[in-house]
């Protein structure tokens, strides 16, 4: 399989949890590429399944994601992608 990526941009992979958003993330970007909102949860509480951390989960995955737009870098996997993160990128 040939994916062709534009050199700034952010590829979000939407679908239902245990899909293979994350599988297939890992598979096509480096590590430091992809931005979970579960580890973001995982940061900041201690426990990636841990809901009540969802907010500050995603203030922290916003605040990665616009420095690394800034440094020209590519975003590969978004897991729980809402409206508001492209708000939160522009």
């Amino acid at each position: 399989m040939t994916l062709t990526i534009p050199e700034l941009s952010l590829v979000v992979l939407i679908g239902p949890s245990g899909s293979g958003k994350s599988s297939f993330a890992r598979r096509l970007f480096k590590p430091t590429e992809v931005l979970s909102s579960d580890y973001c949860r995982g940061l900041v509480s201690d426990d990636e399944n841990d809901r009540a951390a969802t907010g500050d989960a995603f203030e922290v995955l916003h605040f990665i994601a616009r420095k690394r737009v800034a440094a020209g870098k590519l975003i590969g996997d978004v897991p729980g992608f809402s409206r508001t993160f492209g708000e939160a990128v522009h």
